[in-house]
């Protein structure tokens, strides 16, 4: 029996014993959770020799690809989803490695902007091919159109997440 079956069956039963639970909701969003963690599970495999976490890497490809590499901490913040307090524990363990530098922002010479090293490309450079056969292995049985549709469907459930956590005021700090 694969994951999900067992996931969708635990449910069932729940809704069972809970008169009115969204049996469909709650699977979709446990789904998602489940791939997530599978998802990161492989990311990690793939990065553990660098001694790197996960969000340790996506604040480096967020670097990687932001213009001239350099981003201000309160969009890195926003983009990888983590509080400011966390964000500076994740630079500190980048700046002691190397990998990025705290620079004087030059739209205002007050902030700190935090800056990609050349090591810290490197590494992206070296780490990210390997995960590409992984990325395009995953998607192989989908068309384009499949592909496209998912990635429209996935948005459409994002915004509507993030619009109800704005909503309640509560922060997509993680």
């Amino acid at each position: 029996m694969d994951r999900i079956t067992t996931v969708e069956q635990g449910i069932r039963r729940a809704a069972e014993r809970l008169p009115g639970l969204p049996v469909t909701e709650a699977l979709l969003s446990r789904v998602i959770i489940l791939m997530g963690r599978v998802m990161t599970a492989h990311i990690d495999e793939v990065i553990s020799p660098q001694q790197l976490t996960d969000v340790e890497f996506r604040t480096l490809l967020s670097l990687f690809s932001a213009p001239e590499g350099v981003a201000c901490p309160s969009d890195l913040c926003a983009s990888l989803a983590h509080s400011p307090a966390s964000m500076t524990r994740i630079g500190d363990a980048l700046v002691a490695r190397n990998l990025i530098t705290r620079v004087l922002s030059d739209a205002d010479r007050r902030r700190m902007d935090i800056k990609i090293t050349p090591q810290g490309e490197q590494l992206v450079r070296e780490v990210l091919p390997r995960m590409f056969g992984y990325t395009r292995d995953l998607y192989k049985d989908f068309t384009q159109a499949e592909k496209a549709r998912l990635l429209r469907d996935l948005r459409k459930l994002f915004t509507q997440l993030t619009r109800e956590d704005a909503a309640a005021g509560k922060g997509q700090h993680g």
